[in-house]
């Protein structure tokens, strides 16, 4: 039995060109082929920090993740300079329907999203062109799949594209900037309602945009009000494994793009966490 659970993270709205480095989608898919064939077990993010927890976690386990709640989490899409897209979970079940993962695998892939619609439209007129990238229409049917869960990026990202967000001298790009009650109950808790309505399912976990997590929010807010929202843990971008005794509300995780740009770098890491 393992001691540490690895957690992963793409972005799929990084389509920058049709190459793994530049394309997190491409990465995507090859990094669960390599995975598979270096003998990981891909679990689901829940069911894995429980049975690590129990201590019965399979040695080299991993679970997946995906920040920002780009359609291309969900779907394809025909992207206006790089050609088609393949999404992540169209990936996944490309990759389950060929066999090129085994059995041992209950992959499930946590999508953290951003709540509030007026936020994600900005970001689409502000950020992606107007291409339509941050829908919601989407939630209700990833959670029905069985391949992926809906969780909370929170309300706003704090997104400094944004003319306005949750934080209370407007002061953007910054999650560290998040700490008083009010800004916590919108980011948190004002996101989690809205996810469970659009998407039918409460979210487990938190995802901390930028992975930054402020002292209030972090130590205090969370660790009182959390389990009262269904929250089970919140993840930050620390590049480490999950152990026991990592901290509840700042679990750590990988990012593709910042801690690995290759399958060799991916396959130096996966190494690397596994001694």
């Amino acid at each position: 039995m393992s001691n540490r659970l690895v957690i992963l993270t793409w972005h799929s709205v990084n389509v920058h060109n049709n190459r793994y480095s530049g394309n997190d989608l491409v990465a995507f898919s090859e990094d669960l082929v390599q995975l598979d064939r270096l003998g990981w077990t891909i679990l689901p993010l829940e069911s894995g920090l429980e049975r690590l927890e129990r201590n019965d976690l399979p040695d080299r386990a991993v679970a997946l993740t995906a920040d920002d709640g780009s359609i291309l989490d969900f779907a394809s899409f025909a992207h206006p300079t790089c050609g088609p897209q393949s999404g992540l979970l169209p990936r996944l079940r490309h990759l389950l329907a060929h066999g090129r993962l085994a059995a041992r695998h209950e992959p499930i892939i946590s999508a953290f999203v951003i709540a509030s619609p007026d936020a994600r439209a900005e970001l689409d007129r502000k950020v992606t062109g107007g291409l339509d990238l941050w829908p919601d229409s989407w939630w209700r049917d990833a959670n029905a799949s069985g391949l992926m869960h809906i969780e909370s990026h929170s309300w706003d990202h704090n997104h400094d594209a944004l003319d306005r967000t949750a934080q209370r001298d407007n002061r953007r790009g910054d999650f560290f900037a998040i700490e008083t009650e009010n800004e916590c109950r919108i980011e948190v808790d004002q996101a989690s309602a809205c996810i469970e309505r659009l998407s039918g399912r409460k979210p487990r976990f938190f995802a901390y945009p930028y992975g930054q997590s402020s002292d209030y929010l972090r130590y205090e807010y969370l660790p009182a009000r959390g389990a009262e929202l269904g929250l089970r843990a919140a993840l930050s971008c620390e590049p480490a494994p999950v152990s026991r005794s990592s901290e509840r509300w700042h679990l750590p995780r990988f990012v593709c793009g910042r801690d690995w740009n290759s399958p060799d770098e991916f396959a130096a890491l996966l190494a690397d966490v596994s001694t």
